[in-house]
C-alpha cells in the first residue's frame, strides 16, 4: 500500500518507482532471504547465469531473474540518475530481504530514506508528505551524504507506546 500512497503525492508521483513484490519471484539463494548467502545482486555475486537474469533484447532483468539481481539493477539505475531508495519498515523491524536490500544499497552507494510508523496503523493515517519533504530537502541541499540513511517517521505524532514513550524516537540519520 505504501507505493500506492506515494503515487498520490504531488512530488513523489514524479519518480519512477520499482516495487519488487510485484514481479521477480526467483532467487539464486535456495532460502531466498538468507543474509549469509553471497548474492548481492551483482553479476559477480549472483549464482544465476547472465542469460537467466538479463533479457538480451532489452538489457534489463527478466521475469526469471534472481530478485536480488533485479533489485540491484534498479538501485543502480536510481543511483545513475541521482535517485534514492525508500524503504518502508514494518513494525517489528526490517525483514530479512530488507536487510539484504540495505546491504546492496550501501554497496551501490545509493541514498536510503527509511519510513516507520506504529504497528498496524491504517495507511489513511500515514503522513506521506513527511517523506516527500525529506526527499525534497535532500535535493535542495545538493543530494549530499548518500551514506547517511534517513529515518522518517510517517505516523501521527500523538501516538505513544504502552510504556508512555513516543514511537518516533529514533535518530534522524544513521551511517550505513
Amino acid at each position: 500500500q505504501f507505493h500506492l500512497a506515494m503515487k498520490k503525492d504531488r512530488f513523489l508521483s514524479q519518480f519512477k518507482t520499482y516495487y519488487p513484490n510485484a514481479w521477480c519471484k526467483d532467487s539464486c539463494d535456495p532460502e531466498f532471504t538468507n543474509i549469509k548467502h553471497p548474492c548481492r545482486g551483482a553479476e559477480n555475486t549472483c549464482q544465476f547465469s547472465r542469460d537467466t537474469n538479463v533479457d538480451a533484447s532489452t538489457g534489463r532483468p527478466r521475469a526469471s531473474s534472481c530478485w536480488r539481481f533485479a533489485f540491484r539493477f534498479h538501485q543502480q539505475e536510481a543511483k545513475d540518475t541521482n535517485g534514492f531508495m525508500i524503504q518502508a519498515e514494518e513494525y517489528g523491524g526490517l525483514g530479512d530481504g530488507q536487510k539484504i536490500e540495505t546491504e546492496m544499497a550501501k554497496e551501490a552507494g545509493i541514498k536510503i530514506f527509511r519510513t516507520y510508523t506504529v504497528p498496524n496503523q491504517d495507511p489513511v493515517w500515514w503522513k506521506i508528505e513527511k517523506i516527500s519533504n525529506h526527499i525534497q530537502a535532500w535535493y535542495t541541499n545538493g543530494c549530499k551524504d548518500p551514506e547517511l540513511l534517513e529515518n522518517v517517521w510517517i505516523g501521527t505524532s500523538d501516538v505513544t507506546k504502552p510504556d508512555g514513550t513516543k514511537w518516533d524516537d529514533r535518530p534522524p540519520t544513521e551511517r550505513l
